[in-house]
C-alpha cells in the first residue's frame, strides 16, 4: 500500500515539473511568434524602400525629372514621382499641394513589393488582414494588426522610418 502512494506522490511531481516546463516554454514560443512578425515587418519596410530606390534610379537613367508629368510605368500602370524622383502617386501627378490617398499607398505597396502580402485599410476596419494601412497627407504608415509595430513611408522623400514602440499620436 505504501508504494502505491509514493507511485501517486512521484506522478503529481514529474506532472508538475512538466507543466512549469512547458507553460515557461509556451510564453518563449510566443515571445518568439512576435519577434518574427515584427521582423517581417522590419524586412517589408527594407524591401519596400529598396524596390523604391530601384524605381528612382530608373527614372533618373532616362531623365524624366525635367518632363512635365514626371511618370513611369510600374507594372504596367503610371506611377508618378516626385521633384527628387521618389515614385509617389497613381492617381495624380505630384504638383504644389499634393496630398497622398489611400489608393496611392494601397498601389505603392502591390507595385513596389514582389508578392505583397494582403493590406487592410484603416478607414474599412471590417477588413481583417496581417498589416493595415493609414494615411497621413504626406506619410503611408504600414502598420500589423492590432500591434504597436509599424512602418511610416515617405514618398516625397523616399524616407522610411520604422517602430516597435508604441504608436506616438495620429498621423
Amino acid at each position: 500500500m505504501n508504494s502505491y502512494h509514493s507511485g501517486r506522490f512521484e506522478w503529481f511531481v514529474v506532472a508538475t515539473v512538466i507543466a512549469i516546463i512547458s507553460a515557461v516554454a509556451l510564453g518563449r514560443y510566443l515571445a518568439m511568434a512576435d519577434d518574427a512578425q515584427n521582423l517581417r515587418l522590419e524586412i517589408l519596410s527594407h524591401r519596400l524602400v529598396t524596390a523604391a530606390a530601384n524605381a528612382r534610379a530608373e527614372f533618373l537613367v532616362k531623365g524624366l525629372s525635367q518632363s512635365q508629368t514626371r511618370s513611369l510605368p510600374i507594372a504596367g500602370q503610371p506611377v508618378y514621382f516626385s521633384s527628387q524622383g521618389w515614385p509617389v502617386a497613381v492617381t495624380a501627378p505630384v504638383t504644389e499641394g499634393f496630398r497622398l490617398q489611400e489608393a496611392d499607398c494601397v498601389a505603392l505597396w502591390n507595385l513596389l513589393l514582389q508578392n505583397p502580402p494582403p493590406l487592410g485599410l484603416e478607414s474599412r476596419p471590417e477588413h481583417k488582414a496581417e498589416y493595415v494601412l493609414s494615411v497621413g497627407d504626406s506619410v503611408c504608415r504600414f502598420q500589423l494588426h492590432e500591434a504597436a509595430t509599424f512602418f511610416d513611408y515617405y514618398p516625397l522623400e523616399g524616407r522610411v522610418i520604422f517602430s516597435r514602440g508604441s504608436i506616438s499620436g495620429n498621423l
